[in-house]
């Protein structure tokens, strides 16, 4: 996560530069574990879901305020709901907890990875630390991946992963809640967090980052570099005209959030962009606010903390 606009200049080898324009999600992904992922698995068909007799409960409500001024590390446990993607161990991906069972994450981050070897670690916060929180692992039952997404433009870049044993919903675990159907989210300022890179070459970072930006209407992202036809309704665009901050490698799969009052939605997933905090390219974010349906679908065996009636 770029949280610094003087990140962006400092001089770091060329091979190691992770801009996404000239290296690939798996490329990058090939450079920290060693290797290339595996073909993926046959999906067995799904199996009927029953509707879950759920308690009630509370979604979005963060562990510890803090007034955001640019990038830094959250308070242990602040975001409850996020999530990191382990693959053989190794950390390279974000998601986020939107029920008991379920967590969004974006399709190129279980795009041809074998689902036997992705770990779900909750309630995470310094990686490099086993005694900071209790942390807790998952491995997953099930991967639904949008039947649309295309990897070349990564439209429909969304995924939901199924967990193999529930999350209790209780205490300081919550999920965050899904954001209202009809909402354009133009100029409302986002959230977004993650472990990702916190400079152009660099490592991951052991602890959760937050950055706010501002999140454009399409029209305007459409005025960008990326012009008129790579940017669909499917996506969100968020940051600053200058770059200063942004996502970055290692952020992909996490959320985009909204504030209203105490309560975080979730807007976008971390998607794509052409480089990181780069001048008039945004980030881009997968527009959760298209999906309620497909998610509601999927996820019917779940406990929400909301009705999706107020969705």
């Amino acid at each position: 996560m770029i949280t610094n606009k003087d990140q962006i200049d400092e001089i770091v080898s060329p091979d190691l530069i992770f801009e996404r324009e000239r290296l690939t999600f798996l490329q990058w992904l090939f450079q920290l574990l060693g290797s290339w992922v595996q073909p993926p698995e046959q999906e067995k068909p799904p199996e009927p879901i029953d509707p879950a007799s759920c308690e009630p409960c509370t979604c979005g409500l963060a562990n510890k305020k803090r007034r955001i001024v640019g990038g830094h590390v959250t308070y242990v446990n602040q975001y409850p709901w996020m999530a990191l993607l382990l693959y053989n161990s190794k950390f390279y991906c974000g998601a986020t907890l939107i029920n008991s069972k379920y967590l969004l994450t974006a399709a190129h981050c279980i795009n041809g990875f074998r689902k036997t070897k992705i770990t779900v670690r909750i309630f995470e916060h310094d990686r490099d630390s086993d005694n900071e929180t209790k942390h807790f692992d998952r491995k997953l039952r099930r991967i639904i991946k949008h039947s649309s997404y295309s990897d070349d433009t990564f439209n429909n870049d969304i995924a939901l992963l199924a967990l193999d044993e529930e999350v209790k919903i209780e205490n300081d675990l919550r999920p965050v809640c899904l954001p209202p159907a009809k909402k354009s989210f133009s100029g409302v300022t986002g959230i977004v967090t993650g472990w990702g890179v916190k400079k152009t070459g660099g490592s991951t970072s052991p602890t959760l980052q937050e950055v706010q930006v501002p999140i454009m209407s399409n029209d305007d992202c459409k005025k960008t570099a990326y012009g008129k036809t790579r940017i669909t309704e499917n996506m969100l665009c968020a940051g600053f005209p200058e770059g200063e901050k942004d996502s970055c490698q290692g952020d992909s799969g996490g959320p985009l959030h909204i504030l209203n009052d105490t309560e975080h939605s979730i807007a976008g997933v971390v998607s794509w962009g052409e480089g990181c905090a780069q001048k008039n390219h945004p980030g881009v974010y997968t527009r959760v606010n298209r999906y309620l349906t497909w998610i509601k679908k999927n996820t019917q065996d779940a406990c929400y903390c909301q009705d999706f009636e107020d969705v």
